[in-house]
């Protein structure tokens, strides 16, 4: 029954622990292995001791027979404890890889939240630099309307003036038309008074 049991128990301890390493190649080899195979060995050894029979004592084990029995017993009883030993050792390995990648996944869950804040502050960060800059734009463009509705108010007072202008520098040259032709007529009556 104990045998059956601790059978059950190294095995079941093989099996999660091929199936909680993650990557066989990374991972360094296994000490129950071979452990298992030596008490495996040591098993053979001892149902081959209780097997004997002394053909002397009538098919009764020996002295020497039972020797090698509790020998044999004995050596199952070290291998057995090197086996808990070694899982022992084990599962603190495996514990102490468990914390290491747990803390680690902390550590990058950390950073990972600081790079979000980070990430959301530079956001509105550039919403603002995009809000001051529509705002300057909306300032600019009604500077520009500002200036463009002045420069049409410009346009227009110096075509204004320079229509006046022109007016008067046409009334200029038909009054200077008009005083010469008077001159004209104004000179031949003169001279025919001299005369």
């Amino acid at each position: 029954m104990m045998k059956r049991l601790f059978t059950f128990l190294l095995l079941f301890s093989v099996l999660t622990t091929q199936a909680q390493a993650p990557d066989p190649a990374a991972a360094p080899p296994d000490p129950l292995t071979p452990l298992i195979k030596q008490r495996e060995e040591l098993i053979r050894q001892y149902e081959q001791a209780s097997a004997q029979r002394n053909a002397f004592l009538a098919n009764k084990p020996s002295k020497k027979d039972l020797q090698e029995v509790v020998d044999a017993l004995k050596g199952i009883i070290r291998k057995d404890t090197e086996i808990v030993k070694a899982l022992k050792e084990s599962s603190i390995r495996r514990t102490a890889t468990i914390v290491a990648e747990k803390t680690q996944a902390q550590r990058q869950a950390t950073v990972a939240q600081g790079d979000q804040s980070m990430t959301r502050e530079r956001f509105y960060d550039l919403e603002n630099q995009i809000q001051n800059l529509q705002i300057r734009d909306k300032q600019r463009e009604k500077k520009l309307q500002e200036a463009q509705a002045a420069a049409e108010e410009a346009t227009t007072a110096r075509v204004s003036r320079e229509l006046i202008a022109a007016g008067l520098a046409g009334l200029s040259i038909v009054l200077l038309w008009y005083i010469f032709r008077l001159r004209g007529q104004v000179r031949p009556t003169r001279r025919g008074a001299r005369r």
